[in-house]
């Protein structure tokens, strides 16, 4: 049967073989269970890192309860939940295109260990479920918006492009463009309370405060880890360590604690972790260890 599947898998497959693997694979829970076991199998021996922009669009438009997952600490990756069984699907490496493009021209692309869930894909609505941060740009469609939900809030949109950064405690919205609704839904019965964001505005609704707190976004590096352009200008160090941890995913220690006062004035496109704290090391006369993702700052400092 593994091969066959193997067959499947490929894309290799008649129709009519098609059709006897899923007629097999939904006779029971331990044929559904070997299936995806095979799969999982059959694609962690692929050594393809070129991303499948297709797979994403389908996984949205599977039944309620299928998870998207992308892990960047190896190869971005999308995982379906059936049954309690998971499946990863290798679609890019981290540091080639860290997003994919729907079939409709929306662009997901999701942060570190975030996740992203369909809820309900349907010719009348577009709506999923996140877990982490990720970057939307949605294709406008006047009779299909796209609604997400997070553990605090609801995002409802037609067309436009922002990031959320999605907790148990809180949801926070970022718009780079167009009009975004950020809702808190109303806890027993009472009203939803709900702001509207443009571009250059921010909102974070957190489940253990009243109302939504609306503001203007001054986080020049909010969208780094996506972009990989980082910005600072005259920005404490303890600032600067928090966004090259967020894009980088190292984790930054100093030994003088005095450090974190220093002012870093520098633009960095593109550059891996190690030459970006290089850089820094050498502004201000530092020397570091690197190791594993860990980096040591050393030195008397400013």
């Amino acid at each position: 049967m593994y091969e066959k599947l193997a067959k499947y898998f490929s894309g290799e497959c008649s129709q009519d073989e098609i059709e006897y693997i899923n007629s097999w694979r939904n006779q029971s829970s331990d044929n559904s269970k070997q299936f995806f076991e095979a799969k999982n199998i059959w694609i962690s021996m692929q050594a393809n890192p070129v991303p499948n922009t297709a797979v994403l669009e389908n996984i949205l438009r599977e039944p309620e309860g299928k998870v998207v997952r992308f892990n960047w600490m190896r190869y971005a990756a999308a995982a379906v939940i059936v049954l309690g069984v998971a499946l990863t699907i290798n679609l890019f490496v981290r540091d080639s295109d860290d997003s994919t493009r729907l079939a409709d021209g929306s662009e997901i692309a999701l942060h570190g260990e975030s996740t992203i869930q369909s809820v309900n894909i349907t010719d009348e609505v577009r709506e999923v479920r996140l877990n982490g941060k990720a970057y939307f740009d949605i294709k406008r469609d006047e009779n299909r918006p796209f609604i997400i939900t997070t553990n605090n809030a609801r995002i409802e949109v037609l067309g436009t492009s922002f990031v959320i950064d999605a907790t148990e405690e809180s949801t926070e919205v970022c718009v780079e463009s167009g009009l975004v609704a950020l809702i808190k839904p109303g806890e027993k019965g009472a009203t939803d309370l709900s702001v509207r964001l443009t571009e250059g505005e921010m909102g974070t609704v957190n489940k253990l405060t009243r109302g939504i707190i609306k503001r203007n976004n001054n986080n020049v590096n909010y969208l780094a880890w996506k972009t990989k352009t980082l910005t600072f200008e005259r920005t404490q160090m303890s600032t600067v360590e928090t966004v090259l941890e967020d894009v980088y995913g190292i984790n930054i220690e100093f030994e003088n604690e005095s450090l974190k006062k220093c002012n870093l004035t520098a633009k960095f496109k593109e550059r891996r972790a190690k030459d970006a704290i290089e850089i820094i090391a050498k502004t201000f006369n530092l020397t570091f260890d690197f190791k594993d993702g860990k980096v040591l700052l050393k030195g008397k400092g400013c």
